[in-house]
């Protein structure tokens, strides 16, 4: 398996949210191929069909060392986001608090408290985060390619509506 180094976790109501977050990963860093999202439209990210869906987030939950936690109202009532944030605690997987929708660090679950959050609302800290990513994964870096990108991520949160 092993291809997979970097996991997204995030609710599937904030779909569009996660699906601008691996666009600015992969302007500033990485082949898509080497990420996985599981409700990105695009195929490359997510599981091959016919293939068992918990079985796979498990395998590669296990086998990625960096994991994107995307926290908002919607995913810190999931409980498929909290097992897999669970799980990347648990195997010590390097792990990235993005937060959105009014939580803030204070909003982390008690296994994440001590974790350097980031605000998806802030283009300075979603920078951050990703030059720390790509040390993290030795991926080389180039965060003016990924501007644009940026500043998309952040215009997609801002718009989000949290049921």
């Amino acid at each position: 398996m092993g291809d997979i180094r970097l996991f997204v976790s995030h609710a599937h109501k904030d779909r569009d949210i996660a699906v601008a977050l691996v666009d600015a990963v992969e302007a500033a860093m990485v082949p898509k191929a080497r990420i996985l999202c599981t409700s990105h439209p695009n195929r490359e990210y997510r599981e091959p069909e016919n293939e068992d869906v918990s079985e796979h987030l498990r395998v590669h939950l296990t086998d990625s060392p960096c994991v994107l936690g995307v926290l908002t109202p919607n995913s810190v009532k999931s409980p498929w986001c909290l097992f897999e944030l669970g799980g990347a605690w648990a195997l010590a997987s390097r792990t990235f608090p993005l937060l959105a929708g009014g939580l803030s660090k204070e909003s982390l679950p008690a296994a994440l408290k001590g974790y350097d959050a980031a605000q998806l609302t802030k283009p300075e800290e979603i920078t951050k985060v990703l030059t720390d990513l790509s040390q993290a994964l030795d991926w080389p870096l180039t965060i003016e390619s990924a501007q644009k990108a940026i500043d998309h991520l952040v215009e997609v949160v801002r718009r989000s509506t949290w049921s």
